[in-house]
């Protein structure tokens, strides 16, 4: 993101471009899984939002209108490939999706995260 008011709207845009490529490529289920509780619940209210954001919100919900989702909070300790990969994006000079395999930087942390993810 070259402008970003908050870590709120950095969380949606995440959220929001993590839904443009499920929706692309798969039937599933989306589990949407975030350390930002404001964000899970904007996109689970179904009202409408008319802050700043509202668009891209709206957007959101747009996408999952016809698909099941489960919103889960996460801890900050549970986020850590996220993390990772948007210190690799700013200091970085270019963007890239990796569909198959991730990148060598998050290796690791991938079995570590999904380990540690306990569903209710």
């Amino acid at each position: 993101l070259f402008h970003c008011n908050d870590v709120f709207e950095a969380e949606l845009h995440a959220i929001l471009e993590g839904i443009k490529l499920t929706v692309e490529h798969s039937n599933s289920t989306i589990i949407i899984q975030s350390d930002c509780a404001s964000a899970l619940k904007a996109i689970s209210d179904a009202s409408m939002d008319r802050s700043a954001f509202g668009h891209m919100i709206q957007e959101i919900k747009f996408l999952l209108s016809d698909r099941v989702f489960v919103p889960v909070k996460i801890s900050c300790y549970q986020n850590r490939v996220a993390d990772c990969l948007a210190n690799f994006g700013r200091c970085g000079d270019s963007t890239a999706c990796w569909l198959e395999q991730p990148p060598p930087c998050v290796s690791e942390l991938v079995a570590e995260d999904c380990n540690s993810i306990i569903l209710e």
